[in-house]
C-alpha cells in the first residue's frame, strides 16, 4: 500500500505524557489536578504503573457534590469512587479500531495498555479526528498524484489506428 494511504495506529497518536492517579489520592487532590492540567479523565495506576481504574469528571463532581451538600467531613479516596472494570485501547489497533471501540463502549477517551496492562499512553476521540484529517489531507495529494487513464471514443481510437497503417 501507498505510504500515503496508511492507516494510523494507536501507538502513533496517543499521548505518552499522562497524568495518572493512585487510588489512595483523595478526591479533592484529583479534582485540583483535573482543573490543573484540564482534563477530563484519568487513569488509576499502582506503584507498578498497571491499570487498576478510570476516574472521569462526573466520578468527582457526584462524589463532592455529596460531600459539600450532605457530608462536608468525607473527603473518599479514589478507590471508593473510580471505575474498576477499565475499558483499554492496544498500541497495535488501527484508528479504524479504535474508533470502533470508542463508538460501541460509548467513551471519549481510554488508557492504552501494553500486554501486561501497564499505563503506555492515553488516547481521546479529539486524537482519532486529528488522525483522520491528516489521513484524509493525505489521501487528497495522493490522489492528485494519480494520472487518470484517457478514455478515446470510438471515432478517436478508428482515427488513430488508420493514422498507424
Amino acid at each position: 500500500m501507498d505510504k500515503g494511504l496508511d492507516t494510523p495506529k494507536v501507538e502513533e497518536i496517543m499521548e505518552r505524557k499522562v497524568v495518572a492517579f493512585q487510588s489512595d489520592f483523595s478526591t479533592f487532590d484529583v479534582i485540583r489536578g483535573f482543573n490543573q492540567h484540564s482534563m477530563g479523565s484519568a487513569p488509576v495506576i499502582n506503584e507498578s504503573h498497571e491499570i487498576v481504574g478510570f476516574v472521569s469528571e462526573s466520578d468527582l463532581i457526584n462524589c463532592i457534590g455529596n460531600c459539600l451538600f450532605y457530608d462536608e467531613s468525607r473527603n473518599p479516596t479514589l478507590e471508593s469512587i473510580m471505575t474498576k472494570d477499565v475499558l483499554a485501547a492496544k498500541p497495535d489497533w488501527d484508528l479504524f479500531e479504535l474508533e470502533d471501540f470508542f463508538i460501541s463502549n460509548h467513551i471519549r477517551t481510554a488508557p492504552v495498555t501494553d500486554s501486561e496492562n501497564h499505563l503506555i499512553g492515553i488516547v481521546t476521540r479529539r486524537d482519532a479526528l486529528r488522525a483522520l484529517e491528516s489521513a484524509m489531507l493525505s489521501r487528497r495529494a495522493y490522489k492528485k498524484k494519480i494520472k487518470t487513464p484517457v478514455e478515446l471514443n470510438l471515432h478517436e481510437r478508428l482515427r488513430m489506428a488508420i493514422g498507424s497503417i
